[in-house]
């Protein structure tokens, strides 16, 4: 029964680590002048730029500035490449105020339990993992991850597991988060940073 458990918290981590993977890296996204375009429809290397136009205009005007779902799937897939760890062809959905993240990783990954024991041996190479929740900020500069679903090759990764896969990523208490919140810096000159109405709004720090 541990290992079982070990095995599920483990990849459980792996996947909330990579819906984190973006904050942790930020300084890997430069700022790129430019001015403002024609929302992105499709993941691109255009899109990517796109967003990176949108975090220049922040830093230099101090604008809050909305993301799309395709300008962040784009970040990640182009500007963010090889940070995403195992996840292959990672997507991004914000639907209303939650945030989806989709993707592939090897089946050896995959925990030994019960529940995918039997249709282990049917799983191609690679199999889907996803995991979705929500931001909310904490204070000025720091927000939250907080994880609400977790599912591995459609199977349902259960709830109580979520917080001892936080603490194996690094999580520590902090006043006002919850066990199942993952509490993060959020990238220098960003006050917050919030998942609403479809699309990622970061809003610029006054100082």
């Amino acid at each position: 029964m541990a290992r079982r458990r070990g095995g599920a918290v483990g990849l459980l981590a792996v996947v909330a680590l990579l819906a984190l993977g973006v904050w942790f890296f930020r300084d890997r996204i430069p700022g790129l002048g430019g001015g403002g375009s024609v929302a992105a429809t499709k993941v691109s290397p255009e899109a990517a730029a796109q967003a990176q136009e949108k975090l220049a205009r922040m830093r230099r005007d101090r604008d809050t500035v909305h993301l799309t779902d395709v300008e962040f799937t784009s970040l990640l897939r182009y500007d963010l490449a090889g940070l995403t760890g195992p996840l292959q062809q990672p997507s991004v959905d914000f639907v209303d105020n939650t945030l989806k993240l989709t993707g592939s990783v090897p089946k050896d990954l995959l925990p030994n339990s019960p529940e995918l024991a039997q249709a282990r041996r049917f799983l191609p190479d690679t199999v889907e993992v996803m995991v979705s929740g929500s931001l909310r900020p904490l204070r000025a500069g720091r927000g939250a991850l907080n994880v609400q679903d977790v599912a591995v090759a459609r199977f349902p990764v259960p709830a109580s597991y979520y917080p001892l896969a936080l603490e194996r990523l690094g999580r520590r208490p902090e006043a006002g988060a919850e066990p199942n919140e993952f509490p993060f810096t959020l990238p220098p000159g960003i006050a917050s940073a919030e998942v609403v109405g479809g699309a990622l709004i970061l809003t610029p720090s006054t100082q």
